[in-house]
């Protein structure tokens, strides 16, 4: 049989990984297997997609999402196994990990084909994230071995010429595209890569990126419904050292679900439909060492309460 291609998308906390996936999965035209392991004690990701069944989420139009765990290639078997096979297997890396470990770990499954490496940035919080102390290193690690190089949230910028300008220096040979609201066809995806360097020596096992990064996460799961005027004025007030608030909140006094996503000092709330009760609230916070804890962090939250 040939091997089924798989991509591996990366790109720091907020870039849009999960906005891709979800058009890709919306719009596919195959049947693409996708992995998720999003960085907390909370999958977050996954639920985004579809209803859950385990840690396996079924499409109506062939496309299945799973939970990665702690092991990819156990992950990969899986996905290898169902009848019919995807078409195209998606990995999404964390926020916060090396989108490369993560291939390199692929080459070396039997059955698959690694398809060009992309990696998404967000073309307003960029400049910012390459200058801080605390995520400018992790910013052009991810960027160091990408092939393809995603300029999301274009549509937030006046120009994105500085951002290109900034990745042809940290990665010249990955090609740019641009794109709003991650929306991508699938065809941008597939194409030659340029040589790639050896595959370094591994073992099979993918342990998700929990620690030597230099970036905490704590979660913790609301207890009552907020008012959204004053959870506003909390998000408003995050020390920078918070880079990533995600998860799901009742809001007004209806408790109304709602997927509550902030990054890069912006936030939306998203309203969600009740299914079978599955949207339980709870909310992961990822931060720099100098993120306060989880007490702090849920006292905080907690004067948005009704």
């Amino acid at each position: 049989m040939s091997p089924i291609p798989l991509s591996v998308i990366g790109g720091f906390l907020g870039a849009g990984k999960t906005t891709l996936l979800n058009h890709l999965l919306a719009t596919a035209a195959r049947r693409y297997g996708v992995l998720v392991n999003d960085f907390g004690a909370i999958n977050i990701d996954a639920a985004l997609i579809a209803a859950r069944d385990g840690d396996t989420i079924a499409l109506t139009n062939g496309c299945v999402c799973c939970s990665m765990g702690d092991d990819l290639g156990e992950g990969l078997e899986r996905l290898a196994r169902r009848t019919p096979a995807p078409d195209h297997v998606v990995v999404e890396a964390s926020g916060v990990s090396d989108p490369w470990r993560i291939a390199q770990l692929a080459l070396i499954e039997p059955g698959f084909s690694l398809e060009p490496l992309v990696v998404l940035v967000d073309a307003a919080a960029f400049a910012g994230q390459l200058a801080d102390r605390w995520t400018g290193d992790t910013v052009a690690r991810q960027l160091a071995f990408a092939e393809l190089v995603v300029i999301n949230k274009a549509d937030l910028v006046a120009d994105v010429a500085d951002v290109r300008a900034e990745v042809a220096r940290l990665r010249p040979e990955a090609r740019v595209v641009v794109a709003r609201q991650g929306q991508l066809g699938p065809e941008v995806l597939h194409f030659v890569p340029p040589a790639r360097a050896a595959s370094q020596a591994g073992a099979r096992r993918f342990v998700a990126d929990s620690g030597g990064h230099g970036f905490v996460a704590v979660s913790w799961r609301p207890g009552a419904a907020f008012d959204r005027e004053r959870l506003r004025q909390v998000l408003a007030g995050l020390p920078r050292s918070v880079l990533r608030v995600k998860g799901f909140c009742r809001l007004g006094p209806e408790g109304a679900p709602h997927l509550l996503q902030y990054a890069a000092e912006r936030w939306a709330f998203t309203a969600m439909a009740e299914a079978n009760g599955q949207v339980s609230p709870g909310l992961v916070a990822i931060g720099t060492p100098e993120m306060p804890d989880r007490g702090t962090l849920e006292s905080l939250f907690r004067t948005a309460a009704l």
